[in-house]
């Protein structure tokens, strides 16, 4: 009986740390996904990368929660809501820089999807169904571009500067399948 007292101490003793330890990285967890849900709808659209890794790191602490590693899961999830603050101010400059890129791009569009058709239309040695694809991307750039500015007048100036990027990927893309370097030629 006298063997089996220490043994029961350290297993008290055993489970209580793990108890003390548990509460915090839960705590922490808890804490981080109550702050990534505040910024996730926004930080999904506009910084989608960091997001990603922020996500993973949250992923992260609650498998290491899961498999009992309550230091790693507090560790892993302790900066994290310092870490969200961060993710808002990305988004902001974000924000912040959205006219400026509408302003280049609206003045950029109209030179680019000129230059695009006319290396569509003077295509020469290009295989058929290459030529036939650009000309169909082409011919769609007008209206992509349209509802460009469409969304610019309804304030929906992420969506305008998305469609008008997608614009500029796009001839970027039919160029180089024409074996042009740039679209403004």
């Amino acid at each position: 009986m006298k063997k089996l007292i220490p043994v029961l101490f350290c297993v008290a003793f055993l489970a209580m740390s793990c108890s003390l330890s548990k509460t915090p990285a839960q705590l922490a967890i808890k804490t981080a996904e109550e702050a990534m849900n505040t910024v996730r709808n926004e930080a999904a659209k506009f910084v989608p990368e960091q997001l990603a890794e922020m996500e993973a790191a949250l992923a992260g602490a609650k498998q290491a929660f899961e498999k009992g590693d309550y230091k790693a899961a507090l560790a892993s999830a302790k900066d994290l809501p310092a870490k969200v603050q961060d993710l808002g101010t990305a988004i902001e400059a974000k924000k912040a820089a959205l006219p400026q890129d509408w302003k280049a791009l609206s003045a950029e569009m109209p030179k680019l999807i000129a230059g695009v058709k006319t290396a569509v239309a003077n295509a020469k040695g290009v295989d058929k169904s290459v030529l036939a694809d650009a000309k169909a991307a082409v011919n769609a750039m007008p209206g992509t571009w349209k509802q460009a500015q469409d969304e610019f007048k309804a304030g929906n100036l992420f969506e305008a500067v998305t469609k008008a990027s997608g614009i500029k990927e796009q001839a970027a893309k039919i160029m180089a399948s024409l074996g042009e370097n740039t679209a403004g030629k």
